[in-house]
């Protein structure tokens, strides 16, 4: 059984209240056999990933013997991420796809994942979500309502435009659609341009309609968003290897039953080796398909945004001290 946004925004408005004040959610979670958690997704159900977070309920419901059930929702069907990330800190039955520089306001640290050109390769994100120094992290969101579930690759970003970009010097003017948080207006200073923040589900409308000239995306995003029909070139500027991760309520995951408990965490820590190679697979694939679409590749001279990105953690004093040098330690 699947509901509407507005469905679910009035559940949740009845029984929701209760829930989120921590009083009544435990009553709630334990009429309900199994429990259903509904996982709400940035991409559309036209994204390649769309059929692996799929999969990825699949294993949850499989491994949790009867006690769980995920239903799985594309393009924020039920809300923007980050109202949802608040709704799951304060006891919403909702996984919500996010990347790390979500979590921000809850740990400022996170958003060091996605600083840019920090993390170099797709196995660097497993050994930072395994490493002490995130689980340390998690801890700290967790006492906030905030469980991470799982951290994955979600592919290299590259920026796609209305001119060819071969070095940092060529994005002056140029707006550059970014999700509205801290970091992401950090990859836009980084990249050069002129930030312009736009939800997710509403970027195509700002790319066909001028407000904005170009969106930075993994290769198989830019296909199945159709942002490619609004812009001619694909500048490889490779500025992130992308973590995204699954987030749900601690509240909802102290008062599931063991079996479930086990099966989140096993699936969700497993799923970063599952995914890796899957999203790797993608992204030859869907080069080929935006150049059958009649898009221009282009090169870019990386160096020519390095000293930018070294900035980095000059624009995050809240940052602990030294923790860009200890991520790059980590990684090696």
């Amino acid at each position: 059984m699947s509901i509407t946004r507005k469905q679910f925004l009035k559940t949740f408005a009845l029984g929701g209240a209760a829930a989120m004040s921590g009083l009544a959610a435990p009553t709630v979670l334990r009429a309900q056999s199994p429990v259903l958690l509904r996982m709400n997704l940035v991409v559309s159900n036209q994204d390649p990933s769309f059929p692996m977070w799929q999969d990825f309920g699949k294993r949850i419901e499989e491994a949790a013997e009867g006690t769980l059930k995920v239903e799985v929702y594309p393009t924020e069907t039920l809300g923007k991420t980050n109202d949802m990330i608040e709704a799951v800190s304060r006891g919403a039955p909702i996984l919500q796809d996010s990347d790390p520089t979500h979590l921000y306001n809850y740990k400022p640290d996170f958003a060091a994942m996605m600083a840019p050109y920090l993390v170099k390769k797709p196995e660097d994100i497993g050994t930072l979500w395994n490493s002490d120094l995130v689980r340390g992290w998690e801890e700290e969101v967790q006492a906030q309502g905030i469980r991470v579930l799982t951290m994955t690759y979600f592919g290299t970003r590259h920026l796609l435009s209305n001119r060819q970009v071969e070095k940092r010097t060529d994005t002056q003017g140029l707006k550059i659609r970014n999700a509205p948080t801290k970091m992401w207006n950090e990859v836009g200073r980084v990249l050069g341009g002129i930030i312009t923040n736009t939800a997710f589900s509403e970027a195509y409308t700002a790319l066909s309609q001028g407000v904005a000239d170009g969106a930075e995306s993994p290769l198989s995003v830019i296909y199945s968003t159709k942002w490619f029909e609004t812009k001619p070139y694909i500048s490889l500027t490779g500025h992130l290897v992308a973590t995204t991760s699954i987030l749900m309520s601690q509240k909802v995951y102290d008062d599931l039953p063991e079996a479930a408990q086990k099966a989140l965490d096993t699936v969700g820590r497993g799923y970063t080796a599952v995914r890796q190679p899957q999203i790797i697979a993608l992204e030859d694939e869907y080069r080929g398909k935006l150049e059958e679409a009649g898009l221009t590749f282009n090169d870019v001279d990386r160096e020519s945004f390095f000293a930018a990105a070294a900035e980095t953690p000059d624009h995050f004093p809240e940052w602990t001290p030294g923790l860009y040098d200890k991520i790059n330690e980590i990684i090696g």
